[in-house]
């Protein structure tokens, strides 16, 4: 189930998956190849694409299995660009959006697992309130 207030994000991470799967199509994308930026550029969307799922759905196996997902997508999205560009698939490239998925990952779980203790601090303090408010009376 998705997080109340989560629809934009969702929104985001659909439209950057069809992005991501445009580019796929381009064969300008030479240009970051000359600025040795393609690297950075790979994780840096595909940290993204993982992160995303891990904050905007509520149970853990969907936001992880989405998030997972984006793996064998990557791949494709790769195939896809080798084909259309002409370079052929790259396995670096393939590498480096795998490195993405797993920072994104683990930044994700990161976010999960803080909400997560923020939340049951948030709780013992209410219990701790109100049972000094019945202690009182």
């Amino acid at each position: 189930m998705m997080q109340p207030n989560h629809v934009k994000p969702l929104r985001f991470w659909l439209i950057l998956i069809a992005l991501v799967f445009t580019g796929s199509f381009l064969t300008t994308t030479a240009i970051f190849h000359v600025l040795n930026i393609d690297i950075i550029i790979h994780m840096f969307i595909y940290s993204i694409l993982s992160f995303l799922p891990m904050i905007i759905f509520r149970k853990r196996k969907t936001a992880f299995l989405l998030s997972l997902a984006v793996a064998p997508l990557s791949f494709l999205f790769e195939l896809l660009h080798g084909q259309e560009s002409g370079w052929g698939f790259e396995w670096i490239d393939a590498f480096a959006n795998n490195i993405g998925i797993m920072i994104g990952i683990t930044i994700g779980l990161l976010v999960r697992l803080k909400k997560h203790f923020e939340n049951e601090s948030t709780d013992i303090n209410a219990i701790q309130e109100n049972s000094i408010t019945h202690h009182k009376l």
